[in-house]
């Protein structure tokens, strides 16, 4: 099972495979998580305002302090962007797969997935197939920041090597943080470029500990927090994970069984989950990946289900009402109380209110 999710994913063909909730949860009180439509609003190519705009499997968002909007459009092989209007341009990627530095259209991705943007403004993302990290600056301007070949080894810059990247996180010192999701290992990258590995090693398991003595399922995505935590989406974990600045690894919720059961810490579960954000009291917020739903995990662990149904699909509303397939990244934009979910089924960008 897990490799036929995993490669079906991966293939960018629709689907899904989630079975109705036994226990479907409570709806959340009707002031809360208005989802709307962003941008984009079926499968293609296009620039443009809002639904006007044409995506093909938005795997990543992330949001600068101009307030503008990257986002990974993995099957066309760009990075678009979008204004605060919604006005979307094509940043990067010349739409065919490849592996080539350059400016702006000039460059090439393969299967772009998770972005992050670090307090220079520099832009980084998880190219999937290339197997690497990829830097861009503010002025478009693409290379090569680590790995570019399939395997397992630290070092610095392209002398680093890792086996499918999909989600990255950066914190204020503009560390990178990527989960190496078939080295089970969550890998450090600091600002000139050096790689090391945080934590896990080539045992899967669901493990807590320090460094190489925790493990993990094939950690997909990864967020940090103001103290320099970082949290993972532990994929086939179903979990969701901690990690200290030190290395040491605890799970925060889900405990490695599939299912969607809102509750406390290991009372929760999870199916898959993938994009995660951070506010600034620690409040965690998951993409779910297939079980088509937003989840909330309070400070406590207290975690429950603010947006999604039972089933995929595409409708705009408040709560459960609103319906998502494979909502697989977000970011926040916690001052003005919003969210902004790539869901990569739709081919959309999601806006949701926090009040």
């Amino acid at each position: 099972m897990k490799k036929t999710v995993l490669s079906i994913l991966a293939s960018g063909i629709l689907f899904s495979s989630c079975k109705k909730d036994e226990n479907p949860a409570p709806a959340p009180s009707p002031a809360l998580f208005t989802t709307t439509t962003f941008a984009g609003n079926s499968q293609g190519y296009a620039d443009g305002t809002g639904i006007a705009a044409l995506f093909n499997a938005p795997a990543g968002i992330a949001k600068d302090a101009s307030g503008n909007f990257y986002v990974t459009d993995r099957d066309n092989h760009r990075i678009r962007k979008i204004t605060p209007a919604g006005i979307v341009t094509t940043f990067a990627g010349s739409g065919t797969a490849g592996f080539v530095n350059g400016t702006g259209t000039a460059a090439q991705f393969d299967q772009p997935y998770g972005i992050t943007i670090d307090p220079s403004g520099n832009i980084y993302v998880a190219d999937r197939l290339n197997n690497a990290v990829r830097k861009i600056s503010p002025a478009g301007v693409v290379s090569t920041f680590a790995g570019g070949t399939g395997g397992f080894a630290d070092g610095t810059g392209t002398a680093a090597q890792f086996r499918e990247l999909y989600g990255i996180a950066s914190d204020a010192a503009g560390n990178i943080y990527v989960p190496d999701f078939f080295n089970q290992r969550i890998r450090k990258i600091t600002p000139a470029g050096v790689v090391t590995t945080l934590a896990g090693s080539n045992t899967t398991g669901l493990t807590d500990g320090t460094g190489a003595a925790a493990s993990f399922n094939h950690p997909f995505s990864a967020a940090t927090d103001a103290a320099g935590n970082i949290y993972i989406g532990d994929y086939y974990n179903h979990a969701i994970r901690k990690i200290t600045p030190g290395g040491v690894v605890t799970t925060i919720a889900g405990n490695g069984n599939a299912g969607s059961d809102d509750g406390t810490g290991a009372a929760a579960t999870f199916r898959q989950p993938a994009g995660l954000a951070v506010d600034g009291s620690g409040i965690i917020y998951v993409c779910d990946l297939m079980n088509n739903k937003l989840r909330k995990i309070t400070a406590a662990g207290v975690v429950t289900t603010i947006a999604g149904g039972s089933s995929a699909g595409n409708t705009d509303g408040v709560g459960v009402s609103a319906l998502f397939d494979r909502p697989i990244a977000i970011c926040g934009d916690f001052t003005a109380k919003l969210l902004y979910i790539a869901d990569f089924g739709n081919h959309r960008i999601r806006k949701m209110t926090i009040q």
